[in-house]
């Protein structure tokens, strides 16, 4: 069979033409090919051309059964009261944002006990991992040999059985193996873990490598450096001052200006030294300090990932973007050591130059959770207000609970139960003490008029009900929907009901 046919078909039929073919299938070709309406005679012939193709097609050769799985011993029961409960949280359609917190819960829930899914359960919990990629870290936990062994049959599921390579992968066999033969996850995995044990082994491992990863790739693994970086870090990271990515350049800066003895770190220092001036009249003890922007670009910001030309779209000017670059490398300790000012101070001085805004992008870039007073001083900055509820999530529970006031209603009216959930993770909980004042609260509220018409706000207080501490969840009384409830209200009702059984059954005794 060939597709010499299509050719006169597609510059059209006007006289009887055969199509050529040997044997008894080229008779009856040719003898189609005699009818007057040579068109019709044509399109015959291609549909006996499909006929004996369909009639020869070769299937694939059988794919081989795999070997059955492992015994578990751990997988839960099929009879056991969770099962059902299990089978129903992970199947469905799409799931609402109660459910995928629930998710996760009930998976950490199973591993804190070192049980594993039921075998009912496990199909509709890979769909839901294949789906869902921050749900895998807790799932692969519980997912045990059946699961995994379900796993290696579908492509869409390995993301189950490549990450048990680098999981199980403990000896230096195992970690090779998962780097040479692993997906990128893997890979990283397997670095991950490779830099917790020998560090030196680790930086040996990316040199090495550098050349042949991805601009992403090259991000993920000099990120995964950051934990234990040290000086002896510097040599690898100074040539990627100057990578073709712009994305590892701005990486690989501030984290060369960690390390107080490398050269990249001093020359940062000292250019910002110049922009800084002393001035006279402070408060005794204490030193004033003035701030200029670079006036012209300077030979060395080749070397030291700064980009002298200033993005086309970019909000600040050109002397701001300049410093916004310096900025944004140093670490937030060197401005409170230089300037002997708090964070809170520090906001204060700011605000005081013409170079606020490049100041204030710079160190928002470079907070995290290991500067909790930065976090603390930037809350109180109107301007960051949308992203209030990143920030918060950089603090811990009892920090950023102080934040907000112990009544639902009160977060709804002033807008932050967005930013309770934004700031408590998958898998977290607020704490008890918070979720005890806040549980009578919010079941009151589930009951409001205010529910009719905003379907935002039943998803949100049905998702605030799902991050409650374990221990105030008896304490939660769902308020009944009023007479006139809309079939909204009470299948936020009939939800909530549901929810908070499903997590005081996930949180009792196996």
């Amino acid at each position: 069979m060939n597709d010499a046919w299509l050719k006169p078909a597609l510059l059209g039929i006007d006289r009887p033409q055969a199509i050529p073919m040997d044997g008894p299938v080229g008779e009856v070709l040719a003898a189609l090919a005699t009818q007057d309406d040579a068109a019709l005679g044509y399109s015959q012939q291609v549909g006996v051309l499909a006929a004996c193709q369909r009639a020869a097609m070769r299937l694939a050769a059988p794919v081989p059964s795999p070997a059955p799985a492992a015994p578990d011993t751990a997988v839960l029961p099929a009879d056991h009261r969770w099962s059902p409960l299990l089978k129903t949280l992970f199947s469905g359609g799409p799931p609402s944002p109660w459910v995928r917190r629930v998710r996760h819960e009930a998976c950490l829930q199973m591993a804190a006990q070192g049980r594993h899914l039921p075998v009912a359960s496990l199909h509709y919990a890979l769909e839901a991992g294949a789906r869902l990629i921050a749900l895998r870290p807790h799932l692969r936990g519980v997912l045990g040999e059946r699961g995994r062994w379900l796993a290696a049959c579908n492509p869409d599921w390995a993301f189950a059985v490549d990450a048990s390579v680098a999981a199980e992968g403990t000896d230096a066999a195992e970690l090779e193996r998962a780097w040479q033969e692993g997906s990128a996850d893997v890979r990283l995995q397997a670095f991950q873990q490779l830099r917790a044990q020998d560090a030196e082994q680790a930086r040996n491992r990316l040199q090495e490598s550098l050349k042949t990863l991805s601009a992403r790739e090259r991000v993920d693994f000099i990120t995964a450096l950051q934990p234990q970086l040290s000086d002896a870090d510097a040599e690898l990271l100074r040539p990627l001052l100057k990578d073709r990515s712009r994305e590892v350049r701005q990486l690989v800066g501030p984290m060369l200006a960690r390390l107080p003895a490398a050269p990249h770190a001093q020359y940062l220092q000292a250019q910002m030294q110049t922009l800084l001036q002393e001035q006279r009249g402070g408060l005794p003890g204490r030193k004033a300090w003035v701030l200029a922007a670079p006036d012209a670009a300077q030979p060395g910001w080749a070397d030291a990932a700064i980009d002298p030309k200033r993005p086309n779209g970019e909000s600040l000017g050109e002397r701001a973007w300049w410093l916004y670059q310096l900025a944004r490398q140093l670490p937030l300790a060197w401005w409170e050591q230089t300037l002997q000012h708090s964070p809170t101070e520090l906001l204060g001085w700011a605000r005081s130059t013409d170079w606020y805004d490049a100041l204030l992008r710079a160190w928002l870039e470079r907070v995290d959770a290991s500067t909790p007073q930065w976090v603390e001083a930037l809350i109180g900055v109107d301007s960051l207000r949308p992203r209030l509820g990143e920030l918060m999530a950089l603090l811990p529970p009892d920090q950023r609970e102080r934040h907000w006031p112990a009544n639902a209603r009160e977060l709804h009216e002033h807008r932050l139960l967005g930013d309770v959930l934004g700031s408590t993770a998958p898998g977290q909980t607020l704490s008890d003490a918070y979720s005890l004042r806040l549980a009578p609260s919010l079941g009151a509220q589930l009951g409001d008029e205010v529910l009719r018409y905003d379907y935002y706000l039943r998803d949100v207080l049905l998702e605030l009900l799902a991050v409650l501490h374990p221990t105030a969840l008896a304490d939660v009384r769902v308020a009944e929907a009023p007479a006139n409830a809309t079939d909204a209200m009470l299948d936020c009702v009939q939800q909530a009901h549901q929810l908070l059984a499903l997590r005081q059954a996930l949180n009792s005794p196996l």
